[in-house]
């Protein structure tokens, strides 16, 4: 789990703690109080390339209760509209032994063999829900797509979630390998050759009945 670093600030004064190089911050939760907190940028942006949204972290405050870390969720981040730097973000210190619901990035791996024959790649769902104890949700759900043909998918009940909880039905598709325009249009002719033919032979059965 990684252990990002903050102090203590007095409310306000955000402007100033930015030109320093800090962000402000605040963690709050069910069994403690809204806290301001200022946090390096430098290890802002260190913590944002090694995590994602679902990740829990050890958060270390200096001089709160002689340096306890406590285990946080990023809740939210707010950007410079501008530069797209983080401005200010929140942390969720969630309650020990109770579930916490949250979006679980997903993350699509591999060459899937219906795209190498010309098929389509369709992510359905970038993150899915879960709900599990804060400790086991998992950061990151890997779908590896490469003995994927043309009209396969990854479904729901095809995932390992660990001891979490997916608020999906176990049939619904998170990603799926669809057939080409082309090749849809040319199956779909083929089909509708077969069921002429089909019916044409009906025709000269039926005709054959009758005149005998």
């Amino acid at each position: 789990m990684p252990t990002l670093k903050a102090r203590l600030r007095s409310a306000g004064k955000a402007g100033a703690l930015r030109r320093e190089g800090f962000i402000p911050a605040v963690v709050y939760g069910p069994e403690i109080d809204s806290t301001p907190l200022a946090i390096d940028r430098r290890d802002l942006r260190a913590l944002f390339s090694q995590i994602t949204r679902s990740s829990q972290i050890d958060l270390a405050i200096a001089d709160y209760k002689k340096g306890e870390k406590i285990d946080v969720f990023v809740k939210r981040i707010e950007y410079n509209p501008v530069t797209d730097e983080p401005v200010h973000v929140d942390f969720y210190h969630p309650k020990p032994g109770y579930p916490l619901k949250l979006h679980v990035p997903v993350k699509v791996t591999g060459d899937a063999l219906g795209v190498k024959a010309g098929g389509v790649l369709n992510l359905l769902f970038d993150t899915v829900r879960v709900r599990s104890l804060p400790e086991a949700i998992p950061s990151l759900l890997t779908l590896d797509v490469s003995d994927l043909g043309l009209g396969d998918a990854i479904r729901v009940k095809d995932v390992d979630f660990g001891e979490a909880t997916p608020l999906l039905f176990p049939e619904q598709a998170l990603v799926t390998i669809m057939s080409p325009r082309g090749l849809e249009v040319e199956e779909a002719a083929e089909l509708d050759a077969d069921i002429e033919e089909g019916a044409a032979g009906e025709e000269a059965e039926k005709a054959g009945e009758e005149e005998t």
